[in-house]
């Protein structure tokens, strides 16, 4: 479970990112990416508001499906910033 958990919270984001930026909604990578961060930063601040397992939770949390769905949504929208760019220049719309 420790390496599905990541992949999937990695490869939504990521999916999500590239058709955001293949039909020209641009506004979806910025919000999606800021609210992530903002869920990453209040567990990383209730992680260090607790003790033990609690804290650990948390950070796990933190660690293992915010900051990789951060990351899927950045490089999803790479990704579909790069697609919708060379149809573009192929001229297919």
């Amino acid at each position: 479970m420790v390496y599905v958990i990541p992949l999937v919270c990695f490869v939504i984001p990521l999916i999500l990112g590239v058709v955001a930026m293949r039909q020209g909604m641009v506004w979806v990578i910025p919000l999606v990416t800021v609210m992530l961060a903002v869920l990453m930063a209040w567990a990383i601040w209730m992680g260090r508001q607790n003790q033990g397992w609690d804290a650990i939770g948390y950070s796990i949390f933190a660690a293992l499906m915010a900051a990789p769905a951060i990351l899927g949504v950045l490089i999803g929208g790479g990704i579909g910033w790069w697609q919708r760019r060379r149809g573009a220049a192929r001229g297919e719309g």
